[in-house]
């Protein structure tokens, strides 16, 4: 594909967070945002008069009609769709969690590399202001404590908390700040309203001594999303709602 071309997009999937998809993309200059396709016609229709796209009466147009395709799909969808995709030679940017098990993540990876598509997968918190202003600093954590509640809604509850829209972003952070393999994980959960984990709290061990402790829960009052992480002669907060981030210098 010729670089200064516009990428031909399409978008599976416009619910909550599909809308999102389709509002930015239909913004990007580099993108020509080719249509949607969801199996409620009711919200197909009204993000097309939104947006002035396409709508698809299938997934297999929208996928021959375009170079790239989002998927905003709920999770348990995301490596089928991922896969006829990748298949079709085809780019595809997948909401979070890439899929709802690791067997499905690899063998969308292994497909991926094969094909010689890319894949990405929308862990926009990295991306948070309040994460980037540590780009100017050292960073060499020996503890990191990280804190992501958020009140209950059934939207993601197909899938555990570690999975959903909570403690994936957390997981993807530490491993992220710290430049080291994982050692051990200890992790436990409780269902409390669903059929699946909705309070879960992991304590990742790195071989380098690092230490991360990772609480996530979808049962709360008020949305909190903290982290905290020291290191020698320095102590870092990160409050990813406010978009503000502390640093303070330790003086012996």
């Amino acid at each position: 594909m010729n670089p200064l071309e516009k990428i031909n997009i399409g978008v599976v999937g416009v619910g909550h967070l599909g809308q999102y998809h389709v509002k930015h993309l239909s913004k990007i200059s580099g993108a020509n945002l080719i249509g949607v396709f969801d199996s409620n016609n009711k919200r197909n229709n009204s993000i097309s008069k939104q947006y002035n796209t396409r709508i698809f009466d299938n997934l297999n147009s929208l996928i021959q009609s375009c170079d790239a395709l989002s998927i905003v799909t709920p999770t348990q969808y995301h490596a089928e769709i991922a896969e006829q995709c990748i298949r079709s030679n085809k780019h595809v940017f997948i909401e979070k969690p890439i899929t709802g098990s690791l067997s499905e993540a690899d063998n969308i990876l292994r497909l991926a590399d094969n094909s010689g598509v890319i894949v990405q997968v929308g862990h926009i918190e990295r991306l948070n202001p309040a994460l980037l202003a540590l780009d100017s600093y050292t960073l060499k954590p020996k503890y990191i404590e990280v804190q992501r509640l958020a009140p209950y809604t059934t939207r993601g509850t197909e899938v555990p908390v570690v999975l959903d829209l909570i403690m994936i972003h957390d997981i993807d952070i530490v491993l992220a700040l710290v430049k080291s393999q994982v050692d051990t994980v200890h992790a436990s959960g409780l269902s409390i309203m669903t059929d699946s984990v909705d309070i879960a709290n992991a304590r990742i061990q790195f071989v380098d001594g690092t230490i991360a402790n990772i609480t996530s829960s979808r049962i709360a009052k008020d949305k909190v999303r903290k982290l905290k992480a020291f290191q020698n002669e320095m102590y870092v907060t990160i409050d990813f709602l406010l978009g503000l981030t502390e640093v303070y210098r330790i003086v012996k």
